[in-house]
């Protein structure tokens, strides 16, 4: 989980959110995702308050179950870097790839992308998986932008394919990390 300053939170809402499948790459819906009304309450149980990151907690965790308008009306307005790089994986994941960068780019350096790079490390698979996850990474973080690329691209393989398969479990982690991250900022 992420080094925050107060883990426990945000492992507790992690594991409250946490569904069996990973997100899809795009907006495919998937079987297990919770209903708006549900995510915000468990957000509220886990971080009860206003905290200064609350509304891109909420945001990545209603994108997280697959409630990309909601998610994206909440950040459409953020100019900060948590709510641009939730705007940025609600793009990425529309898919908006070219739309996805330029939320990247305004949100510069990030905490996520340093944590994620750590956790690819333990999730690094063989073949065309693991050249994906090297080029991910070839800057001794993740980047962002290389993440984007590999995603359009893995639009244009099967759903069954150990690359998507991959990125997918990168999401995941990706989710988990930020969403720990803003717990621990609440």
């Amino acid at each position: 989980m992420a080094n925050s300053r107060n883990d426990a939170p945000g492992k507790a809402l992690w594991e409250s959110l946490r569904t069996q499948e990973p997100p899809d790459l795009c907006q495919e819906p998937r079987s297990g995702t919770l209903g708006v009304r549900e995510v915000r309450a468990r957000v509220e149980k886990a971080m009860p308050g206003d905290g200064s990151g609350r509304a891109s907690l909420v945001a990545a965790s209603l994108l997280y179950h697959d409630h990309h308008n909601e998610a994206h009306d909440m950040v459409q307005d953020m100019t900060d870097p948590d709510g641009s790089l939730v705007h940025a994986l609600v793009h990425r994941r529309e898919p908006d790839y070219w739309n996805a960068n330029y939320w990247y780019r305004q949100v510069g350096d990030h905490e996520l992308y340093r944590l994620l790079a750590r956790r690819l490390g333990s999730m690094r698979p063989a073949g065309a998986a693991g050249a994906v996850a090297d080029r991910l990474v070839l800057s001794g973080t993740l980047d962002p932008m290389v993440l984007v690329a590999a995603c359009e691209d893995a639009g244009r393989r099967g759903a069954a394919d150990p690359v998507v398969d991959f990125l997918r479990r990168v999401q995941e982690a990706e989710f988990e990390l930020l969403i720990g991250l803003l717990a621990g900022r609440g």
